[in-house]
């Protein structure tokens, strides 16, 4: 029986491993190298189920693995990787998006094959190790490593525009993130000052400890909070920090846009949850209604957006910056309810967002163009992809019974709940609202014109005088285990929050106090001048 520790570390390595066999392999063929690659995210998928299997309900991280370094003064945990509820089930989605890349990329990509591959299993070790990076410095060259293999992926394999949608992309990301390494390291500092530690500590859980008995004071809390957003908004991307998104979306290859929607996008609101809100909680508190309302304009924003769309890419680019506001929105309520739904939503938008991504690669493989009004009654020729087309699209707009309802629900729910008790915040709330009739009114509208009414195909230009089939059974392999996750979510979302409720508990706790006596300083503060004026009145 392997050890926790040891078979999450050996679950990392394998993309890595991977990646240096595709180089190896190359000279045997294209096929080999897809084979192998596929080997090696179903070896990764093993070693997540395992891990998953063994994790406690109970919040408490495991399979932690510290290797020191450093020196006298710098207190490095170099390789100190966990699992915690924070970090779990990306961690499990990243396995499982991964193996979807792989597999839409089977025929789409021609050229290039074992960079290619390597490239997407270099992506996948990045992310593995984001999720579960218990040291500042290992989580910053995890986060930055994640740029370039997808530069190379937009770059390389992606559209007209490849060169300068991966060059935005990639400086957009680096000088957010500049920012963000600086506010980690005062972070650090401030922490060797107030403990009077005989060195630097880097290690994240001992920094959180540390910082909850003796926190930063509160103006530089909001100082080194606004440099941690630089990078996290970026990432995420909120609004209106998203511009690049749409265009790396577009260009990117169908792998690129699976993983890049579904797991990229999440490190920064990852980044807010295990860095920002537990080590900065005043900042966070003081932060949180410019936070919300930031959200909310991007929930309708990306929404009516998505709207005027015309290339089918485009309209989901632009509704990922629509739901990723639920997230922040979910996160910076600061309400259990609506924590655990931000975290919840997180893993349902990464599941219907790169499905309708590689939905829309499969459409574009067979048609080659990704233009709503060159299609209409799809269901008739393609009754497969239809299916699950429309399977995701209620999961996107949070049908009942689909796993988008129920992260958008508890994030709604908690949202009302703050609204309720924080002046100011209700109008938020309603807001928010609006942003599930839009994705509804876009993301049918799409699935309508394109699906439905009378037959229209494009043209189909060098296609080889190939007929134009539905799904085979690899690209269903590629969607089934996205539609399992659908309803399992969707019925019994038990199973995923007990395993993140007690970890986003305490992450949260301290900023969560620190709003409620803000509430109340509001409180006091809004009653004293009707004090004031009833004493006034009685004297006179």
């Amino acid at each position: 029986m392997i050890e926790p520790e040891n078979l999450l570390i050996a679950t990392i390595l394998v993309p890595l491993v991977g990646a240096c066999l595709m180089w190896v392999l190359a000279p045997l063929g294209d096929v080999i190298v897809r084979r192998v690659a596929l080997g090696t995210t179903l070896v990764v998928l093993v070693g997540t189920a395992t891990l998953v299997a063994q994790c406690p309900t109970d919040g408490t991280p495991f399979a932690v693995h510290r290797a020191m370094g450093g020196s006298r003064y710098l207190n490095v945990q170099f390789f100190s990787l966990g699992l915690d509820g924070l970090g779990l089930w990306m961690f499990a989605l990243s396995s499982i998006l991964m193996i979807t890349s792989v597999l839409v990329s089977w025929t789409a990509i021609r050229e290039r094959v074992p960079l290619f591959y390597g490239m997407l299993l270099l992506l996948e070790f990045g992310c593995l190790g984001v999720f579960t990076a218990q040291d500042i410095i290992l989580f910053y060259v995890f986060f930055e490593f994640t740029l370039i293999p997808l530069f190379f992926l937009i770059g390389i394999w992606g559209s007209e525009e490849r060169r300068y949608a991966a060059i935005k992309f990639f400086l957009f990301t680096l000088a957010g993130s500049m920012l963000t390494f600086l506010g980690l390291l005062a972070i650090v500092l401030f922490d060797f000052s107030i403990n009077q530690r005989a060195s630097l500590v880097f290690s994240i859980p001992e920094l959180t400890t540390a910082l909850a008995d003796q926190p930063i004071p509160t103006n530089w809390q909001v100082y080194i909070f606004l440099a941690l957003f630089a990078g996290f908004a970026i990432k995420v991307p909120l609004f209106p920090f998203h511009t690049w998104l749409p265009l790396a979306h577009v260009q990117a290859p169908t792998a690129g846009s699976v993983f890049l929607a579904g797991i990229l996008l999440k490190i920064g609101v990852y980044g807010f949850l295990r860095f920002s809100v537990p080590l900065l909680p005043n900042a966070t508190a003081q932060c949180m209604p410019y936070l919300l309302w930031l959200s909310v304009i991007g929930i309708i924003y990306g929404a009516l957006v998505a709207l005027a769309q015309t290339d089918m890419k485009k309209l989901i680019a632009y509704s990922s910056v629509s739901h990723l506001g639920y997230c922040t929105l979910g996160l910076f309520a600061l309400t259990p309810l609506a924590v655990q739904g931000s975290a919840l939503q997180m893993i349902n938008h990464g599941i219907s967002t790169g499905a309708l991504f590689a939905l829309v690669g499969m459409l574009y493989e067979r048609y080659h163009t990704r233009e709503i009004s060159h299609y209409g009654g799809l269901a008739k020729r393609l009754p497969c992809l239809t299916f699950f087309m429309v399977l995701f699209t209620f999961s996107s707009i949070g049908l009942p019974g689909t796993n988008g309802f129920t992260g958008e629900f508890l994030i709604l729910i908690g949202m009302f709940q703050r609204g309720w008790t924080t002046p100011g915040l209700l109008i938020i709330a309603v807001l928010a609202v609006s942003g599930v009739v839009l994705g509804a009114w876009y993301m049918l509208n799409l699935v309508r014109r394109v699906f439905f009414g009378p037959l229209l195909e494009p043209a189909v230009d060098g296609h080889e005088g190939e007929p134009i089939t539905d799904l085979n059974v690899r690209e269903v392999a590629a969607l089934l285990p996205l539609a399992v996750l659908v309803f399992w979510i969707g019925v019994y979302p038990k199973f995923f929050l007990d395993r993140m409720a007690p970890s986003l508990r305490h992450a949260t706790a301290a900023a969560e106090e620190e709003v409620r006596h803000l509430d109340i300083q509001n409180e006091k503060q809004a009653a004293s001048p009707q004090v004031a004026t009833e004493s006034l009145a009685r004297v006179h």
